[in-house]
């Protein structure tokens, strides 16, 4: 570049343009950067396959090309003070390859799959950022220390992915660090992005450790602040009683199902609003009666006519939420539904979805709507809530890069080897390497800090061993539910009838324990029936409320469902854990789909000593398939 004046300003206007001139002439072509990486490529050990990777040179662009002969200089630098240390240690480099040879190259196929267009954006989160500069494709990551923290060679992968501007998919099995990998790809990562979590406590310690260009918030968060704030006053509405509710919607006789079975307007009313409830966990447009839950003890075609008027008074009972003068009580999930219908546009250039795996329909639609990078990070095989809604986003969003993370940090090998038979059962790609530098074990445990039950009802159970032994535990998530149940049947007993959603078809006790002992369906509640005949309902009401506070229990008590997320030193599985039965061949039917992601879950919770308790049967010989499992509710009775 030449200039117009006198002398040396001739050539140059400054001294810096003058540097920059002089270090444009003197730069590598890319011819010569090509060549040059080819040689540094020619240390390499041998088992790479070389052919390949030089011709992958031949597709970076000019800009990539000085960034990776950088590096590669650098690794030059270090085996060329190898040889001269020890002479003849190192085979020499292999020969330069003319830049104008015509190499072939069959690229890797990776279905790109483009997220649907935005057609509304009046539900903007922020004003998006100019499009973002280039930046080095997955192949040439760079391992170094990012906010305090040394990426494996996974994380740098996954990094990189994120970096591309591309969809990923991150599979991230049991304690491999999702949420620090995140982070550092969110260092280094251009633009805006948005960080959604499925609870307020996990958003907000995301807040505090990825930086400032990514927003951490919840789903409702983003809802509330578009829809919700205008329902606000509704949210801290009184409750109202199933009467008024019935009252309000029209519901003024019972319905007859046949049988002597009569539902009475209360009850309609409380299975109308679950029916709402449901309809806002999914991506429908419209309440139909496939939202319509499932009812204990009534028949296919009795179900399908309650389903029918279920899905008109659920209109009915949508059309006043919607109302900002309403009267129905108002929820969370109300104006989540709201927000997810009107297509919101979240102006973000990148998206990181956590825990994917647990997506309802309603928020998937969301993301999968949005123009922006889409980044899924989840485990597949802990998809344990099916039952109320949520799908598995993981298998099905659309990514040019699918990795994984499989290095776990939360225990050793022995717990990572217990953890890796029920991945096989899975028939999942993904297996858990433990942390070297943690000594675990698989064995009896005395005094486990942990309990993990397969049902409510069995926690009860342990927990109410535990105080006879002079203990106090602690139960995850509560005593509530189980203390509900309890009353529940000490009303039936009564011959009062009850209201509890589980129960309320039947009119005594005796109905339960026949429907339990003659119906497939009321195996789920099995071990509450028995609790109950054992101890009586006073006994269970009793024992909910001596439990202690979960935080400083001595023993914590949970489900599996609620122990997902969590970690303990020791943990002993219950005995509730169902072995699958044989066929009339006496060989092991095939493990429930579900039951196998259970058992994966709380198994990982252990960090040091795990009493495998009722699993231990998966040593025993097995077919090692899963079979497929529908169903509406969870059965953690």
């Amino acid at each position: 570049m030449r200039h117009s004046g006198p002398g040396r300003r001739a050539r140059y206007c400054s001294p810096a343009c003058r540097t920059r001139a002089y270090r444009t002439r003197s730069a590598p072509t890319p011819a010569a950067d090509r060549n040059a990486i080819r040689e540094r490529l020619g240390w390499l050990d041998a088992r790479v396959d070389m052919p390949t990777l030089r011709a992958l040179v031949s597709k970076l662009s000019p800009a990539q090309l000085v960034e990776v002969r950088r590096h590669l200089d650098a690794v030059g630098r270090a085996w060329e003070a190898v040889a001269e240390a020890a002479p003849g240690a190192l085979r020499g480099p292999a020969p330069a390859v003319d830049d104008g040879a015509q190499l072939a190259l069959t690229p890797p196929t990776a279905a790109t799959v483009t997220a649907p267009p935005v057609t509304e954006s009046d539900r903007a989160v922020w004003p998006a950022s100019p499009p973002r500069k280039p930046v080095p494709a997955p192949s040439t990551a760079v391992r170094k220390v990012i906010g305090g923290l040394t990426p494996t060679t996974e994380q740098a992968a996954v990094i990189d992915a994120c970096r591309s501007g591309d969809n990923a998919v991150i599979t991230a099995g049991a304690g491999t660090g999702k949420t620090s990998t995140l982070r550092m790809a969110a260092t280094l990562m251009k633009g805006r992005g948005l960080y959604v979590a499925f609870n307020r406590a996990i958003a907000a310690d995301a807040r505090r450790a990825f930086p400032k260009t990514v927003q951490c918030s919840t789903a409702h968060s983003l809802a509330f602040r578009a829809v919700g704030h205008a329902y606000k006053h509704r949210l801290d509405g009184p409750r109202l009683p199933a009467r008024d509710v019935a009252a309000r919607l029209g519901i003024d006789s019972g319905l007859a199902l046949g049988d002597g079975v009569l539902v009475d307007p209360t009850q309609l009313a409380r299975l109308t609003m679950e029916t709402v409830d449901r309809y806002c966990r999914t991506a429908d447009e419209q309440i139909g009666p496939q939202h319509a839950p499932d009812v204990h003890g009534v028949e296919d075609q009795a179900h399908a006519f309650l389903a029918g008027r279920l899905a008109e008074w659920a209109t009915a009972a949508w059309a006043d939420l919607r109302d900002v003068d309403g009267k129905l009580r108002f929820a969370h999930d109300h104006y989540l539904k709201m927000w997810a219908l009107s297509r919101p546009d979240l102006r973000a250039d990148y998206v990181l979805f956590d825990e994917a795996q647990d997506a309802d329909p309603l928020i998937a639609s969301v993301l999968l709507a949005q123009s922006c990078q889409l980044i899924a990070v989840g485990d597949e095989c802990q998809a344990i809530y099916g039952w109320r809604g949520a799908v598995d986003t993981i298998a099905q969003w659309p990514a040019k890069y699918r990795l994984a993370l499989t290095q776990s940090w939360r225990f050793g090998q022995l717990i990572a080897d217990e953890a890796n038979k029920w991945l096989a059962v899975l028939d999942a790609r993904l297996r858990l390497t433990g942390n070297p530098g943690l000594r675990s074990s698989v064995g009896p445990v005395e005094r486990p800090r942990a309990i993990l039950c397969r049902t409510n009802a069995e926690a009860l159970r342990q927990a109410m061993i535990a105080l006879d032994a002079g203990l106090k535990p602690g139960l995850v998530g509560g005593a509530t539910a189980i203390r509900r149940m309890a009353e529940a049947a000490q009303a039936l007993q009564a011959g009062k009838g009850t209201d509890h959603p589980e129960l309320f078809m039947f009119k005594s006790w005796g109905e339960v324990q026949q429907y339990v002992r003659d119906d497939a369906g009321g195996r789920d509640l099995a071990v509450f029936v028995r609790l109950v005949d054992e101890h009586g309902p006073e006994d269970l009401i009793t024992a909910a409320y001596r439990l202690a506070d979960e935080r400083t229990a001595p023993l914590v008590i949970s489900t599996a469902h609620k122990a997902k997320g969590r970690e303990w030193d020791t943990v002993t599985i219950a005995d509730d854990f169902r072995e699958p039965p044989c066929d009339k061949d006496g060989f092991r039917q095939p493990v429930r789909r579900d039951e196998a992601m259970l058992a994966y879950v709380s198994v990982s919770r252990a960090k040091a000593r795990l009493d495998r308790g009722s699993l231990d049967w998966i040593d025993q010989p097995t077919s090692g398939r899963v079979r497929q499992w529908s169903r509406d509710r969870d059965d953690e009775w």
